[in-house]
């Protein structure tokens, strides 16, 4: 298989993206894949997956520990507290939560 970025050497790498829940593939050489030979491409990505095992557990409320994975998948907080400690998470769910807007303005006439 031809390097689909150089179109010249013969492609040893597969690099594979997902963004936005979109996979992208590509067939590139070790020089487009910027390692110099395949091996060190496979460590480079299991360094980059032991990286992501070993990162910091999620931060809990200091006062109930009650985790922003747990409240999510029960849609309650554990304490009073817990608003103000997830305050950014949860300023990034209202606009989804309040059609667009970061206060409940109660219902629209005509929506149920």
């Amino acid at each position: 298989m031809v390097c689909q970025n150089c179109g010249t050497r013969e492609a040893t790498v597969l690099v594979q993206t997902v963004t936005h829940n979109q996979v992208k593939k590509a067939a590139l050489c070790s020089t487009c894949a910027g390692h110099d030979e395949p091996a060190a491409a496979l460590d480079a990505m299991m360094e980059a997956l032991a990286a992501l095992r070993t990162r910091a557990p999620a931060p809990r409320c200091p006062t109930c520990k009650i985790s922003f994975a747990t409240f999510r998948e029960s849609g309650r907080f554990g304490c009073p507290n817990c608003y103000e400690h997830f305050l950014p998470q949860v300023m990034d769910l209202l606009p989804r939560v309040h059609a667009g807007a970061y206060r409940h303005r109660g219902k629209t006439p005509g929506r149920r």
